[in-house]
């Protein structure tokens, strides 16, 4: 079950409001598996987190005045990545690709564990970057222990 599965209501809350929260239920999830040895779902919680939290920011700072963009658009990670690109968020020091590598290396059970720490704090340095991190636990509905 997804970490932000019966979380998040979408009759209450944006589009917006509920990808935020959505990133960060995704962290906080994806960083209590990788602790509990449950690496390739941890790994994906946590891309997850990362690519909600691209999409809040496009929706949050981009998407102001004439600038729009379409549902089809926001859910193409590749739009999204140069669209943050475009707007300086992403420096040339963020590999999209490695990390995705990564995360499919991970869901194939490959071993993962010299990159991991790295993965792991280049999406943090990136959330934090565009203030989704840190966040009060209290801002959060209390996780689920269902969700795997």
């Amino acid at each position: 079950m997804a970490p932000h599965f019966g979380l998040i209501d979408p009759d209450k809350l944006s589009r917006k409001e509920a990808t935020l929260i959505r990133s960060k239920l995704h962290w906080r999830c994806g960083r209590r598996r990788i602790r509990e040895g449950k690496t390739a779902s941890g790994v994906a919680t946590l891309y997850d987190a990362l690519l909600s939290g691209m999409r809040w920011y496009i929706m949050d700072n981009l998407m102001k005045g004439p600038q729009a963009f379409s549902e089809e658009e926001l859910e193409n990670e590749r739009f999204v990545f140069s669209q943050l690109r475009k707007a300086g968020k992403i420096g040339p020091h963020f590999d999209l690709n490695k990390i995705q590598d990564l995360v499919d290396m991970a869901l194939m059970e490959e071993d993962i564990q010299a990159d991991q720490d790295q993965f792991v704090e280049q999406l943090e340095r990136f959330l934090t970057g565009i203030h989704i991190l840190p966040f009060e636990e209290s801002e959060l509905p209390p996780e689920d222990p269902a969700t795997f």
